[in-house]
């Protein structure tokens, strides 16, 4: 079937026939009459149960991946004769729920209803008699064929690809009638598929009695016991919907008025309580670790077929996709997240403001991901003594300064593949480490602990935004280390950005150290933005320079490695 072509130049249109349709899917009519005439439509269906938020469960139909391939070059097709109005929210382009819950921010009061068995009281019957009549016109025969192909024991199963917009054809006259009533009592109407809101300025004794009813407590209007009003009841009843009033609810001031999910007392946002859901997951991941993590997770969510990874991963998205990626609780947790020893990573760019990079803090976490290099060994009667910082990344790799694993005398430069790594403070976690690429032009080197452990943290390289001149970073390292310190953080501003022997550097405003070389910058994202290189310490002629991330990405991306 090769329908995705035609689908970008023609469309449905009233002399449509069944054959030209199945032209138009990248198929023949006897192949879509075979599809629904032979043998039980059941076979080309996969029918699962998904947990709902109550306790119940909601069925799903996943159709098999031919007819998934037609419904959703039919769904193309459909989406290019619907031309859906400006209430509705769900399954558009641009569509979503901070759309849906956004035109009623800052209203007093927010009325939702559900409409119950949504996409089960879209019948066959019922899509057939919507594309027959205006505006859509198609021919009754063509009609019938589009409604066999959508439809499942007669109605319309969710999770089929074609599903979302044959609701959204069949709702229109709905959303019109819904759109005037709200319009006529000066409230706000949005329908989010199965979920719709009006909110209103007025105050409660002023509520449009016919849209929803409320009670009277010691002679006042007491929002919390509402009820649908007759005309909006109607109204609905008339379209062949049923309102499931169990879900009827009035929100009013003092308390937090939620839309599809999100709270709406300011901005769309989301509620307070799956933030600290969310945080809490984390920190299960930072306190027990991943396999003891998972294993919680799994006792308290048996009918999840999911890792905490994912799930956690999934609810970061849907936080930045409600409050945005400069948002300082999803960076917050981003942050967390990304620094766990996990494979998945969510978006975390380092925000351009000033503000932003003034005031990030670096914790003691970062610790763990740093390194000391050392080199002890006796070269023409001295003991040469050499100490650098390093940091661990991704795929338990050590990144230095090559200079740091090498020593000039004035015979010959001494180059060593071998050194000892540590972390400062602690006391049994000297490892060995091999060299496995080096460069001495780019003064970069990569090594690989020998029988390191499973557990090693790392930071993340940072891929999406190299920070620029007046932004704030900070220089890990270990500057005339000794034993027991902690690692030294030095925050500077980038005052400059130059290739130093064609080598991109970025320049700092302060002066870095001996011991500081090799050492991690980075953002307010805790991203690696930079490897630190010789400092001008003692030098006149120096520069307090590092390497740009850059470099090193493409240095590994050369060398082999996937980053």
């Amino acid at each position: 079937m090769n329908g995705g072509f035609f689908l970008n130049f023609l469309s449905l249109s009233p002399s449509t026939s069944p054959a030209e349709l199945a032209q138009l899917l990248g198929t023949d009519y006897g192949k879509i009459k075979r599809l629904y005439y032979r043998g039980d439509r059941q076979r080309h269906y996969l029918a699962f149960d998904i947990p709902k938020k109550n306790g119940g469960k909601r069925r799903i139909l996943a159709p098999s991946d031919k007819l998934k391939t037609l419904q959703s070059r039919l769904a193309s097709l459909l989406k290019k004769i619907y031309k859906p109005r400006e209430p509705v929210k769900a399954f558009l382009d641009g569509g979503s729920i901070v759309s849906n819950a956004y035109p009623h921010c800052r209203k007093p009061y927010v009325f939702n209803i559900d409409l119950e068995n949504f996409f089960g009281t879209i019948t066959f019957a019922r899509i057939r008699g919507m594309l027959i009549s205006k505006p859509y016109s198609l021919t009754p025969e063509t009609a019938t064929v589009i409604a066999h192909l959508a439809t499942i024991n007669g109605i319309l199963p969710q999770g089929a690809p074609s599903s979302p917009i044959l609701s959204n054809m069949l709702c229109a006259s709905l959303d019109r009638d819904l759109y005037s009533l709200a319009k006529r009592n000066r409230a706000v109407y949005t329908r989010y598929a199965d979920d719709i809101t009006l909110s209103f300025y007025c105050p409660a004794e002023f509520l449009p009695p016919g849209v929803v009813e409320y009670s009277i407590s010691n002679g006042k209007p007491n929002h919390y016991y509402s009820r649908t009003g007759q005309e909006l009841q109607s109204l609905v009843r008339q379209h062949g919907f049923t309102i499931n009033f169990d879900k009827v609810r009035l929100q009013g001031p003092g308390e937090r008025r939620t839309v599809t999910g999100l709270v709406t007392n300011q901005k769309p946002n989301v509620p307070r309580p799956y933030i600290r859901k969310t945080a809490a997951l984390i920190h299960s991941l930072e306190k027990n670790g991943v396999e003891a993590a998972n294993a919680i997770y799994k006792q308290k969510n048996p009918n999840s077929s999911g890792v905490l990874e994912s799930h956690l991963q999934g609810r970061l998205l849907f936080i930045k996709q409600v409050v945005g990626e400069s948002s300082v609780v999803y960076r917050r947790l981003a942050q967390r997240y990304n620094m766990l020893p996990i494979r998945s990573k969510v978006p975390n760019a380092p925000i351009a403001t000033t503000e932003d990079s003034d005031n990030f803090k670096v914790g003691e976490f970062i610790k763990t991901k740093c390194w000391v290099t050392e080199i002890s060994e006796r070269i023409e009667d001295n003991l040469v003594q050499i100490q650098g910082t390093a940091f661990m990344i991704q795929g338990g790799l050590i990144v230095t300064c090559e200079h740091n694993l090498s020593y000039q005398t004035k015979e010959r430069r001494h180059e060593y593949d071998e050194c000892l790594v540590y972390r400062v403070g602690e006391d049994e976690g000297v490892y060995e480490a091999q060299v496995i690429i080096r460069n001495k032009y780019l003064d970069l080197a990569v090594l690989k602990i020998k029988n390191a452990p499973d557990d090693l943290e790392h930071f993340t390289l940072e891929v999406t935004k190299e920070p620029n001149i007046g932004d704030r970073v900070a220089v890990l390292g270990f500057p005339n280390h000794k034993t027991g310190f902690h690692v030294g953080i030095l925050k500077c501003r980038i005052t400059n950005k130059y290739p130093l022997h064609d080598v991109q550097h970025s320049e700092v405003d302060k002066t870095l150290y001996a011991g500081n070389s090799g050492g991690a910058v980075i953002n307010s994202s805790y991203h690696v933005v930079g490897v630190a290189a010789k400092g001008a310490e003692g030098n006149p002629n120096g520069k307090n320079t590092f390497i740009r991330v850059s470099e090193l990405i493409g240095y590994l991306q050369k060398s082999g490695f996937d980053m």
